[in-house]
């Protein structure tokens, strides 16, 4: 591996890294979920009722009609003017607890819904009443899309799930348990191991990095950092320069099986390590927000192994640092959430091969727990990058999962290539 990285390629792993948000930072509000269940809220219900404007059709366009419903949810329906009678419902991904709640603004968000438009389906989706990892609060809000756009245009005749990122888990949790209420799913570069695999593996990175670049590199350490701490000037450009330095740590963290990460080429080795140690350090007070600042990471247990000689793995687990989580904080993650494999619903997940926030192995753990296996299909992108798809990936994919549904043409597994040995 070369020595000497350009810190310009930051440029491109800080975008990456914030790319969960286009929005511009403001002063943080802070906001909670209502205590509302999903299984309170039923068919979308909830003690909250929508609050929204009478439909209004401009000329010889979609009907678009936006209100708020919870403590703060914003939502957006929008209906083409020959409507197939099909309805999509949209879960956003992770944005950064400070900035405002607001509609979604990312993934290609509005490229898609004219897509879909054209293709004759209708299209919903919120904001969160909350930022940050709000996975209950967003399967809930998501989960009353469906009554509300009931009240304004009818019951659609078929409603389909898509969701990006903390979007697929959300979209995920909605099908295992909704299946009478949903026709199909489409999580893209979704958490669908749960959150506990995602929790670990970023944790484990952090902890990794830590264990061959020493305790002086980075501020804190997994379970807490000081506050005020730049993502950038004290994570990521620290992170940077001591790969520079020492670029046969990043490949031992590579090579652990629980921070196994799938690269090219040395700029993206980089860019992974870099981006979940910069994601740990945005998340690590939302987290701990959640457990009521009690430890949720554990690894008293753990035996890392991997693709390393023994001596050096036998030694990695005699030193490294070792943390245990609170029981109450355990559950937390439990509930945030661990997918039963209970799928009832034609599911296609659009997975990129080498992304380095939520890696493509989440694919493999949840095939693990299917319990109707012909009722899941990975589609795997072969390219670096989280939650990075052309309009035309998805629409494609989108159409196929339609395809199944309707007509029981079930597409084929795409899966990753086999890395070089």
């Amino acid at each position: 591996m070369p020595r000497k990285i350009m810190v310009s390629l930051f440029l491109g792993i800080a975008m990456a890294a914030f790319g969960c948000s286009d929005r511009a930072p403001v002063a943080p509000e802070q906001t909670r979920s209502s205590s509302a269940s999903i299984a309170q809220a039923g068919d979308g219900g909830g003690s909250q009722g929508p609050v929204a404007p009478a439909p209004n059709r401009s000329t010889d366009g979609p009907i678009q009609i936006e209100g708020e419903t919870g403590p703060g949810a914003l939502y957006r329906l929008s209906v083409p003017e020959s409507w197939n009678g099909d309805l999509i419902l949209y879960a956003h991904g992770y944005i950064d607890p400070p900035l405002q709640v607001a509609l979604p603004s990312i993934d290609n968000i509005e490229e898609l819904t004219r897509r879909f438009l054209d293709l004759g389906y209708a299209i919903a989706y919120s904001s969160y009443s909350e930022n940050g990892y709000a996975l209950k609060d967003g399967a809930l809000r998501t989960h009353q899309l469906r009554s509300i756009f009931t009240s304004k245009f009818g019951k659609p005749r078929r409603v389909y799930l898509a969701g990006h990122s903390l979007g697929g888990i959300v979209i995920q949790m909605l099908a295992e348990r909704f299946p009478d209420l949903y026709d199909g799913a489409l999580p893209m570069s979704g958490v669908l191991g749960g959150t506990k695999l995602e929790v670990d593996y970023i944790a484990n990175v952090r902890l990794l990095f830590d264990h061959y670049y020493g305790d002086e590199v980075l501020p804190g350490n997994v379970q807490e950092l000081p506050p005020d701490v730049d993502p950038i000037q004290d994570i990521a450009l620290p992170a940077i320069a001591a790969i520079q330095a020492n670029p046969q740590g990043a490949f031992l963290i590579s090579q652990i099986y629980q921070t196994r990460i799938a690269f090219q080429s040395p700029e993206e080795l980089v860019g992974s390590i870099v981006q979940a140690l910069v994601f740990h350090a945005i998340e690590l007070d939302d987290f701990m927000g959640r457990t009521h600042g009690h430890p949720f990471f554990d690894n008293s247990g753990t035996v890392y192994a991997g693709a390393l000689p023994q001596p050096l793995l036998d030694d990695l687990n005699a030193r490294v640092a070792r943390y245990e989580s609170a029981p109450d904080a355990e559950s937390v993650m439990r509930n945030y959430y661990e997918p039963t494999g209970d799928l009832n619903i034609p599911m296609l997940a659009l997975h990129t091969c080498r992304d380095p926030l939520i890696p493509a192995f989440h694919e493999e753990a949840y095939r693990g727990r299917v319990k109707r296996p012909e009722l899941f299909v990975c589609r795997m992108i072969d390219r670096y990058g989280h939650s990075i798809y052309t309009p035309d990936e998805v629409v494609a994919a989108f159409q196929d999962l339609v395809q199944w549904v309707e007509a029981g043409v079930k597409p084929s597994d795409q899966l990753c290539p086999s890395p070089a040995q």
